[in-house]
């Protein structure tokens, strides 16, 4: 049995479904989202989950140049998808410049933090192993 589950919402942003069938994101339109939210903001980024089921999380990342974010988790597999921009990634102790177009596949997550090189919009998946999915850690937590 699958559980839909979605967002609580805000003052800004309505609640919406994060798993279920069909989900579709106009991607223009959330990064120009993202990038207002940004203004706001005083930790020079914005983030947003797209879509949560079962280990699988999708999160739409916007961050201005120099910002850095650090990883939440280090448990399973992820790929970073940059979609404008660039970033600067370490990983297996060596940095790497992930342009706009390109795709990095992590096998061991994120374990060390991500610095935009200037205004960049990317897509973090993250996959968990089996029994320490994202719901599993959060309900854990009490963050549900």
């Amino acid at each position: 049995m699958s559980t839909t589950h979605s967002t609580s919402g805000t003052e800004r942003r309505a609640a919406r479904p994060l798993s279920g069938e069909d989900l579709v994101f106009r991607l223009a339109d959330e990064i120009s989202e993202l990038r207002e939210d940004v203004s706001r903001s005083s930790g020079q980024r914005s983030a947003k989950t797209l879509a949560k089921s079962g280990g699988l999380r999708v999160t739409l990342v916007v961050m201005e140049a120099n910002a850095t974010m650090s990883p939440e988790a280090s448990d399973g597999g992820a790929t970073l998808q940059v979609l404008d921009g660039r970033l600067r990634v370490q990983a297996d102790g060596s940095v790497r410049d992930i342009a706009a177009g390109h795709l990095m596949v992590l096998e061991h997550n994120l374990n060390e933090p991500i610095q935009a090189a200037e205004r960049s919009a990317f897509l973090l998946t993250v996959m968990w192993p089996e029994g320490a999915g994202a719901w599993e850690q959060e309900q854990a937590s009490g963050r549900l």
